[in-house]
């Protein structure tokens, strides 16, 4: 059971706003929505999600992994002085229960992020 996506172009988020990774490559038991970039826990169980970042020479981002609005991982893509594009990532392993909703939001301000190299994975490990 897991999921990939990936964002499809260069977005624009402002702060708080949940990122939606639209393009689908993998999405077993439909539990990710690419409209709301939510996942939706289909059953109890131990998770790892990875999420990778690019941002823009002289843009930044700080996307955090959410679970029920509480941060559980967080990302500093902090390009704002830079003139190359610098990529962030994390991963995290979480025990979640059911009906459980895990997304990526920033959490500091605006973020421009860049497709397809913007990602977001989950699968369950037991």
């Amino acid at each position: 059971m897991g999921f990939h996506a990936y964002m499809g172009s260069v977005k624009t988020y402002a702060k708080g706003a949940v990122y939606a990774y639209d393009k689908v490559v993998t999405n077993t038991h439909n539990a990710y929505s690419a409209t709301t970039g939510h996942f939706v826990v289909p059953e109890r169980g131990l998770y790892i999600f990875s999420y990778d970042t690019l941002s823009d020479p002289g843009k930044q981002s700080h996307p955090m992994l959410h679970v029920n609005g509480k941060v559980k991982s967080w990302q500093a893509c902090n390009n704002s002085g830079g003139k190359i594009y610098i990529t962030c990532s994390n991963t995290a392993i979480l025990l979640l229960a059911k009906g459980d909703v895990v997304y990526v939001a920033d959490l500091y301000g605006t973020a421009t992020v860049r497709g397809p190299y913007t990602d977001f994975s989950g699968a369950k490990l037991s």
